[in-house]
């Protein structure tokens, strides 16, 4: 019998108070592949990833988790749960915590015995350069250090989805990008995690993306797997310039706007009398 796929969205509406963020979305995920979504601010990348993470509720159709209904009842939600971790974009960190110490706590959450935390969480600290941190309290690192903690709490867990809102902003030195962009492959790969995240940059989508989605005015316009987004990029001399137009479609036209009608308005100071 064939699996579940790892992430199902079916005729999905979200809502912020009284108005539709995200209308009527269809698309799946399959287990072993990294979706990237991708749009302007504001679109509502944060308001999906959440929904599928369970932490918000579905204001029309569904969302499922390896075949199980998020928010539709108890036992459903455990099971999801039990599959899924969610690191939001800005993560909740306390203050008063050592690193380490917050470290041994997220571990604990997501059930990892004592004996194999202690080796993962060495292995986290060292990958991102944390290590003279550990004994630091959360509130006194630098934004970057702070993204990396969230970072290490996240992959601590070997859950089957992995949800990543902005995991590549937020201060990411270019060390920590380049190795949290291997170890993402590699658990894709090697372990059939399914990795699920946001990010503005086209370049990003080039180099990981099994799976692109990407979000306009609250619409899915466009769902490529890998065989479309290779045929996509290979018809263009720049593989950017074609992902941001099809991202972005109308960045140029408002560049242009703003240079022919604002930007020569302003004359400079030549300092003269």
């Amino acid at each position: 019998m064939a699996e579940n796929p790892a992430v199902v969205a079916e005729h999905l509406w979200c809502a912020q108070g009284f108005r539709f963020v995200l209308r009527d979305l269809n698309f799946e995920v399959q287990r072993g592949e990294i979706a990237v979504i991708v749009g302007v601010n504001g679109v509502g990348k944060s308001t999906l990833i959440a929904s599928i993470a369970g932490a918000l509720s579905a204001a029309k159709g569904q969302v499922r988790v390896f075949g199980h209904a998020r928010r539709r009842s108890v036992e459903a939600e455990q099971a999801a749960r039990r599959m899924t971790v969610w690191l939001p974009d800005f993560a909740w960190l306390p203050d008063f915590m050592q690193v380490r110490e917050y470290l041994g706590a997220a571990a604990a959450l997501f059930d990892v015995p004592a004996s194999e935390a202690i080796d993962r969480i060495d292995g986290l600290l060292d990958l991102f350069a944390l290590t003279p941190a550990e004994s630091r309290t959360l509130g006194s690192l630098s934004a970057g250090q702070k993204k990396k903690v969230g970072l290490c709490s996240a992959l601590l867990a070997d859950r089957g989805l992995l949800l990543l809102d902005e995991p590549f902003s937020g201060g990411l030195d270019p060390a920590g990008i380049t190795a949290l962009k291997r170890v993402l492959k590699h658990r894709a790969e090697t372990r059939g995690q399914c990795i699920l995240l946001s990010t503005p940059v086209a370049e990003l989508v080039t180099e990981m993306a099994d799976r692109l989605l990407v979000l306009q005015q609250g619409e899915l316009t466009h769902h490529l797997d890998r065989t479309q987004l290779k045929s996509l990029l290979s018809g263009s001399p720049s593989p950017a310039d074609a992902l941001n137009a099809l991202i972005f479609p109308d960045a140029e036209q408002r560049i242009e706007k703003y240079l022919t009608h604002s930007g020569g308005q302003v004359p400079c100071d030549s300092g003269s009398d």
